[in-house]
């Protein structure tokens, strides 16, 4: 077994079971997609959806959703509509923190509704997940919900429950997935200006979660060219002009001046960072990674004087990003994982509870380098000392 985290609240071991949900109803059970042909998985998914007609579905977004979680929601929420299913949400609970992202949103009038209770969505009886395969723990009331459909590309580290799950590790982005939804089930037609809306999402959360298609699968590759003729060029073009903002150029400053670099992995802090600023940590790591002595590198702050936040970004094929992440940082107690991320890419996520009352912002944040550093060296071999909850107190209380 890992030793405990230095973090209050981490351990590496996954703590006991919960108690088992109620099995799953053989409707349930049938229309659990493993695998199946494109059109079974499309019927299958049709079947789940329209269990919710006359009903209120809400489509639920976790963390801070990208443009490939935007694009499938927007997506989903189309198909839903021509299923028959009126009464749809896309709910959110944090914020839209990278500039590119509201962009997407104003410019494709994404209509998103940010909640903290699933009553704030109104008369909600069922939810669906894309682009993630598990209810976001800040949002209240979705136990009482039941989940219809999971999709998702990312790997589940307890089975995924839903009426309906279609997880599929092959493709680079859900937005595939729901390509391949539409031409089954309700083809896009280019002389509709909802359908050009709706291509020119999926393809800009293809183009971003594939980093500009070039860690597309084939299946992607095929998805793009079936929306290429419906998208609107202009709105896309318009989209793909990522500028920086002024404060992600603060935050890529700081991580080249604390950078440390140990063989080929680079690990760099950048203090404390706004929430509203929060992605400019991934927009760091994105930077680093581009030097040519360095293949694996993490990223890492305080966001919001609530979390601990970072991104890794690898080009080593021996890095699997959620093992690695999973294995630093370990589970919360409900034995989700405080970390995660697919071939390239990942971030953490971790709450500092009590310590972000400390009015001695650099002792937290000494504290945290170390906590970090330390949890990241141990899986290249080192052995630092450990630091423990105990000390962590001890020192705060001396501050």
């Amino acid at each position: 077994m890992v030793p405990d985290s230095p973090l209050l609240g981490l351990r590496r071991d996954r703590p006991s079971p919960r108690p088992a949900r109620p099995a799953m109803t053989e409707t349930a059970r049938r229309l659990t997609i493993a695998g199946g042909s494109m059109i079974d998985r499309a019927q299958a998914f049709a079947e789940a959806i329209a269990v919710a007609k006359g009903k209120g579905l809400l489509i639920a977004l976790r963390g801070h959703p990208d443009p490939d979680a935007l694009a499938s929601a927007m997506a989903l929420s189309h198909l839903a509509e021509r299923l028959g299913v009126t009464n749809v949400t896309i709910g959110y609970c944090h914020e839209l923190s990278h500039r590119e992202n509201r962009a997407l949103v104003k410019l494709l009038n994404i209509q998103l509704r940010k909640i903290k209770n699933v009553q704030d969505a109104g008369n909600i009886e069922f939810i669906a997940l894309v682009d993630a395969h598990d209810v976001d723990p800040e949002l209240v009331g979705a136990e009482k919900c039941e989940v219809l459909v999971i999709v998702d590309h990312h790997r589940a580290t307890t089975p995924p429950k839903a009426r309906f799950v279609d997880l599929r590790l092959e493709v680079g982005a859900t937005a595939t997935i729901f390509v391949e939804y539409l031409n089954a089930l309700a083809p896009l037609d280019p002389d509709s200006e909802d359908d050009r809306r709706v291509a020119t999402a999926l393809m800009h959360g293809l183009s971003t979660d594939t980093d500009d298609f070039t860690l597309a699968r084939p299946g992607d590759f095929r998805a793009a060219a079936a929306i290429a003729e419906v998208c609107d060029r202009d709105l896309l073009a318009d989209l793909a002009r990522r500028t920086i903002a002024p404060s992600a150029m603060d935050v890529i400053s700081r991580a080249l001046a604390t950078l440390k670099v140990r063989r080929n992995f680079a690990m760099a802090g950048v203090g404390f960072v706004s929430e509203t600023d929060r992605d400019t940590i991934a927009q760091a790591a994105d930077f680093l990674v581009r030097r040519e002595d360095i293949d694996t590198v993490v990223v890492y702050g305080v966001v919001g004087e609530r979390f601990i936040e970072g991104s890794l970004r690898t080009h080593s094929p021996s890095v699997d990003p959620g093992a690695w992440l999973e294995q630093a940082f370990g589970f919360d107690d409900r034995g989700h994982p405080f970390g995660g991320g697919r071939r390239d890419k990942g971030g953490f996520r971790i709450p500092i509870g009590f310590l972000g009352r400390s009015t001695d912002r650099a002792q937290l944040w000494t504290l945290v380098e170390h906590a970090v550093k330390q949890a990241m060296l141990k899986l290249m071999g080192d052995e630092p000392a450990l630091v423990t909850t105990a000390t962590v107190s001890e020192q705060l209380r001396e501050h």
